[in-house]
C-alpha cells in the first residue's frame, strides 16, 4: 500500500510537472498587458509603445499598453503587484520604482520582494527646459537668475526622475525652488509650454519639439557627456557642477512568483526588441540609449538604488502622503 501511494505521488509530480512545462511552452497564449505608471504621451509611455510593438512581433501575441497613473507610479505598480504571477501583466519601472520606498510612508506593496526583474530596456539623460518667456538663455545665466528669484519646477509627481533631478542640481547649485508635482509628466509639460511655472527636468523625447519650435528655452543636459543629438548643449557637470549626473531608466519587472521559464522568454524577448536595429535607431534618433540588458543587470540596479535612495530623498526633504 505505502509503495502504491508512492507510486501515485510520484505519478502526479510528473503529471503537473509536464503540464507546467506544456504551459511554459504554450506563452504566451493571449495579450500580454503592460502597465506603465504615468500618464500617456511621456517619455515612458513613448518608449514602451515602441519596444512593446517589437516584443508582439517576436512572441507573436498582442502587447497592450495600459497606462495607470497617479502616486508616483505606485498605483500601476500596486496593480500588477496583485496580477496572477503569470507573465500576462507586467510593469513598465523606472527610477521612481526604486525611490518610492523612502518618499512614501506606506505602500500597499514591497518593492523588494513583490517583483521579480525581466529586462532593462534604455536609459536617458534628463533635459533642463524652461518656459520659453523666462529670461536666462543659457545654463550659466539661469543660475545667476534662479539664485536671485524664486522659480517654480514642475514634476510627474513625487520621487518621479524629474523631481529627483531637479533636487539634485538644487542641492549642488544652492538654489531655492518651489515644486509644483503633477499627476504624470505629460500634464506637467502641456503646462510649463504654456507658462504655468518656469523651468522642469524633462526628456528630449518629450521637449524637443518644443525646444525646437521655440516653445521652449534648453540650458543643459544632465548626462556627463553631451549628447550626440544636442553637440551645441553643454552639460551641468561641464558647466561649473563636476561629476554630476543624472539618468532616467525604463525597465520591465513581473509580480513575483512569476514562473522561471517565462520569465526567461519575456527577458529575451525584450532584450531582442532593444537591439533590433529600428527600433534601437528609432530610441537614438529621440535621444533614448538603448541597453536590452538582462534581469541580472536590472536586478543590480534596482537593489543598488534601493540602498542609495533613502539618504539623498531625506536631505532633499522629499515626502509624501
Amino acid at each position: 500500500m505505502k509503495t502504491s501511494l508512492m507510486a501515485f505521488a510520484l505519478g502526479l509530480a510528473v503529471a503537473f510537472s509536464a503540464q507546467a512545462v506544456h504551459a511554459a511552452d504554450d506563452f504566451p497564449s493571449k495579450p500580454i498587458h503592460l502597465i506603465v505608471p504615468f500618464s500617456p504621451g511621456a517619455s515612458t509611455d513613448m518608449v514602451t509603445r515602441l519596444v512593446g510593438a517589437k516584443v508582439s512581433q517576436i512572441l507573436g501575441q498582442s502587447v497592450v499598453v495600459e497606462n495607470r497613473a497617479g502616486a508616483g507610479g505606485s498605483i500601476g505598480s500596486d496593480v500588477v503587484a496583485r496580477a496572477q504571477p503569470d507573465g500576462y501583466t507586467l510593469l513598465v519601472a523606472t527610477t521612481s520604482h526604486t525611490a518610492n520606498p523612502s518618499i512614501y510612508k506606506k505602500l500597499p506593496y514591497d518593492t523588494a520582494k513583490d517583483f521579480v526583474p525581466i529586462a532593462l530596456m534604455v536609459d536617458m539623460p534628463g533635459l533642463l527646459v524652461a518656459k520659453a518667456s523666462l529670461p536666462p538663455d543659457n545654463f550659466a545665466e539661469f543660475i545667476k537668475y534662479a539664485k536671485a528669484h524664486k522659480l517654480t519646477f514642475g514634476t510627474a509627481g513625487a520621487g518621479t526622475f524629474p523631481h529627483l533631478s531637479m533636487e539634485l542640481l538644487r542641492d549642488r547649485a544652492g538654489l531655492e525652488m518651489t515644486h509644483v508635482p503633477y499627476r504624470g509628466a505629460a500634464p506637467a509639460l502641456t503646462d510649463l509650454v504654456g507658462g504655468v511655472y518656469d523651468v522642469k527636468m524633462d526628456a528630449y523625447i518629450s521637449a524637443a519639439q518644443f525646444v525646437r519650435t521655440g516653445k521652449l528655452k534648453l540650458y543643459a543636459v544632465t548626462s556627463t557627456e553631451r549628447m550626440p543629438q544636442l553637440p551645441d548643449v553643454p552639460t551641468v557637470s561641464e558647466s561649473g557642477y563636476p561629476g554630476f549626473e543624472s539618468a532616467y531608466w525604463i525597465g520591465i519587472v513581473a509580480p513575483a512568483q512569476t514562473p522561471a521559464d517565462v520569465r526567461a522568454k519575456l527577458e529575451k524577448a525584450f532584450m531582442q526588441a532593444v537591439h533590433d536595429k529600428d527600433v534601437a535607431a528609432k530610441l537614438e534618433a529621440t535621444g533614448t540609449r538603448p541597453l536590452g540588458e538582462s534581469a541580472a543587470v536590472l536586478d543590480k540596479r534596482i537593489t543598488k538604488e534601493l540602498a542609495q535612495w533613502p539618504e539623498i530623498i531625506k536631505k532633499a526633504g522629499i515626502t509624501a502622503q
